[in-house]
């Protein structure tokens, strides 16, 4: 026990936890630290004996506001215990993936791209993608957006190729300074022009970390997915009438956050 409030109590072990959810606090590891952590605690102690006095504890919105995050903690260790036992990628395995990627790795450039939003209906896409790919250059391409009176906003912004999606990666990899890459969207599209391009390799030995981390999260992420993919088909849902249109048209919730190439 660290320090008993009233009837209750703090543990060394709740200091503890706090001080690993917060690597900062966990790296300075002094004891001026671990006491401050101990006073904000007594504070929330206190503060939770007082709610319960006062019936807080019984309000309709904590009982499901406490039971959502006990739901959410549950899943998320959950996931964890599912994810710990992915392994990591073979020397082989980070070779292919190194070789398959050259924009990210052996031909990785460094960018300053203008990026233009151009709105567009659907019956006007079609025209602007012939325009972005006969354009050689930002002014050719905003003449071309005047031309066909189409309403357009710029940025310029530097980009390295590890943070450029890999959806137009492939295709700006391969563009030559002036060039154009279009990316549609609703109500019109994107068009990322090369201002300039500067070659920044990254060799086999600097990348293997990165990429053995990757392919490690990705496996995670997979037997996460796949781990709830058998729980949904074992489970016996039975929605309400008002849920049950919703539910039909929609597809299975998203398990975990899109993966991010490797830096």
């Amino acid at each position: 026990m660290a320090v008993r409030v009233n009837d209750g109590e703090i543990s060394v072990h709740q200091v503890q936890a706090v001080l690993r959810r917060q690597p900062q606090l966990a790296a300075a590891a002094s004891s001026e630290i671990a006491s401050s952590v101990l006073e904000v605690l007594i504070d929330q102690e206190l503060a939770a004996q007082a709610a319960t006095a006062n019936g807080v504890d019984r309000s309709a919105d904590l009982i499901q506001d406490m039971q959502l995050q006990r739901r959410e903690l549950l899943a998320r260790a959950y996931h964890d215990r599912i994810a710990e036992k992915a392994t990591g990628p073979s020397s082989n395995e980070i070779d292919r993936y190194y070789e398959s990627n050259p924009a990210l790795f052996a031909h990785r450039r460094l960018y300053l791209l203008q990026e233009t939003a151009v709105e567009a209906s659907a019956s006007q896409l079609d025209l602007l993608s012939v325009a972005v790919g006969k354009a050689r250059s930002a002014a050719e391409l905003t003449n071309a957006l005047d031309r066909m009176g189409l309403g357009y906003s710029t940025r310029l912004f530097a980009q390295a190729a590890e943070d450029v999606p890999l959806l137009m990666l492939e295709s700006l990899s391969k563009a030559d300074v002036g060039d154009s890459v279009l990316l549609r969207q609703p109500g019109g599209a994107r068009v990322f022009t090369v201002i300039y391009a500067h070659k920044a390799p990254v060799d086999r030995r600097t990348a293997t970390p990165l990429i053995a981390n990757y392919l490690l999260q990705e496996r995670k992420r997979q037997r996460v997915g796949e781990a709830m993919e058998a729980l949904r088909k074992g489970a016996r849902l039975q929605y309400s009438p008002a849920f049950a249109k919703l539910a039909s048209a929609a597809s299975a919730p998203v398990l975990a956050t899109p993966p991010q190439e490797p830096r």
